[in-house]
């Protein structure tokens, strides 16, 4: 099994291992960004510092979800640069990578919402937010059925 260390953009102190899939094996890159679940709900992108076979002990790995670049956006001359800010900032990696990224190649949860069809609420029963969320979630269903007329 392929494992990754990932620079997630957060405060934490440590990179995190994750399980490359079979299926990435042979396009995963030092320097690429993957989409990764990290906790119960969260994803985000991060960047690949480094490629290894050594399973972590301490926790549960979780796979990469999704290869986000074919070719790395980051140098390893970049990843050693950020390694040594962050040391004399006394700050993470993840830290320095989200200062040194543009806004548009981030990415962090997301919510959505839609309507089951198999269950029936009645109007009185949603408080006026709730009323409106429907009414706008009908709209985009009705507007996604006639495209597709």
């Amino acid at each position: 099994m392929k494992y990754a260390d990932v620079i997630l953009p957060l405060s934490i102190q440590r990179n995190y291992t994750f399980g490359v899939p079979v299926d990435m094996q042979h396009k995963v890159k030092v320097g690429c960004r993957v989409e990764v679940q990290f906790g119960a709900r969260k994803i985000y992108s991060g960047i690949i510092k480094k490629l290894h076979n050594q399973k972590p002990e301490v926790y549960q790995v979780k796979p990469i979800r999704s290869l986000l670049d074919d070719e790395p956006m980051v140098t390893q001359a970049q990843l050693t640069f950020w390694e040594w800010l962050a040391s004399y900032y006394m700050c993470s990696e993840g830290e320095v990578m989200n200062a040194a990224l543009p806004a548009h190649f981030k990415l962090v949860s997301e919510t959505f919402v839609i309507i089951h069809d198999d269950i029936h609420m009645d109007d009185y029963e949603l408080t006026d937010d709730e009323f409106m969320v429907m009414q706008a979630l009908e709209i985009i269903r009705t507007k996604k059925e006639k495209s597709k007329k």
